[in-house]
């Protein structure tokens, strides 16, 4: 089972309602999250992604709604627990990982940095900075269950999609 974490596209600095859940993707954001599902599906070999959960805040679901059928996702699942003034979904993350089937999870900065840290190396002591200094936008995190012995529900970081790279 892999689990990918990623933080939505960029988006308009703000909204025509004023709102910042109604911030939508720029277009220079949607290329940018095309790009990196494109790579996402390379890496996977074309193997389908069974579930992909996002933020209902329109930016993430607009990218929830790009990388979704480039990745063979049958739709797009909306969660709270994924909003940007959500608890980190660890109850979420559990619940997919007892599925065993791969799944994207779209959310927002800082949480989805903070849920990678946390699953990684849940006492918070030694996450690997070097490969989330800058969770920047549309930015995935793969990651798989270690095996025993760690504890039940630390997590490995399996890959990184760094659009940075995608030139």
């Amino acid at each position: 089972m892999r689990l990918y974490v990623m933080r939505h596209g960029p988006a308009e600095d703000r909204a025509p309602s004023g709102r910042d859940a109604d911030r939508r993707l720029t277009a220079q954001g949607r290329a940018r999250v095309e790009r990196v599902a494109l790579e996402l599906r390379r890496v996977r070999g074309g193997a389908p992604l069974a579930r992909v959960l996002a933020s209902p805040l329109a930016r993430a679901r607009e990218t929830a709604e790009i990388a979704a059928p480039i990745c063979g996702a049958p739709e797009v699942e909306l969660e709270d627990e994924l909003a940007v003034d959500a608890d980190l979904p660890l109850a979420l993350v559990a619940a997919l990982a007892r599925e065993g089937a791969d799944a994207l999870l779209v959310g927002h900065q800082p949480n989805v940095e903070h849920l990678v840290r946390t699953l990684i190396e849940p006492s918070g002591r030694g996450a690997p900075r070097l490969l989330l200094s800058s969770f920047t936008t549309a930015l995935i995190v793969a990651l798989e269950p270690e095996p025993a012995p760690p504890p039940q529900g630390q997590w490995r970081v399996a890959r990184v999609v760094d659009p940075r790279a995608l030139a």
